[in-house]
């Protein structure tokens, strides 16, 4: 009982089967999932690094507006009482707008809702916020990027 021989046509195979095609089509979309991946990942932490360089310029606006305030003739106690006067964030921006370039001062006003809580496009978009504190005794002025909740 010899079983049947099969019978070969003398061509090769033309065509992949259903279980090739399904199997590359599977590896594809694999592949493709940890390149979106990346690239959602890599746009999320340049917003955060964009978010940590506004809140640094802003630092150093107020640094350089305080050290400018304070020169001979005038005082630290006289810079402060200024600075403290302005009762908001958006209020001590608009103290230190000279030491910002006006495309950044203009953005984060228009981007400010809240004027305790100054904002930015990216900052938006990461539920953050700066807190600029008010300038306590036995201290110094701070730029805080909070979190939103």
């Amino acid at each position: 009982m010899n079983p049947r021989p099969r019978r070969h046509s003398g061509r090769p195979r033309a065509a992949f089967t259903l279980v090739e095609l399904l199997f590359v089509i599977a590896l594809i979309a694999i592949m493709a999932s940890l390149v979106i991946s990346a690239f959602s990942n890599a746009s999320a932490d340049s917003r955060e690094v964009l978010v940590r360089q506004q809140q640094a310029v802003v630092q150093e606006a107020i640094n350089s507006w305080i050290a400018r305030r304070s020169a001979p003739p005038r005082s630290l106690a006289a810079a402060k009482t200024e600075y403290n006067a302005a009762t908001t964030g958006l209020g001590r921006l608009a103290l230190v707008q000279d030491y910002l370039d006006t495309s950044t001062y203009t953005h984060l006003v228009a981007n400010t809702s809240d004027p305790d809580e100054v904002r930015s496009d990216a900052m938006a978009k990461t539920s953050q916020h700066l807190a600029i504190t008010a300038w306590a005794d036995g201290s110094y002025p701070k730029v805080n990027l909070v979190t939103s909740p």
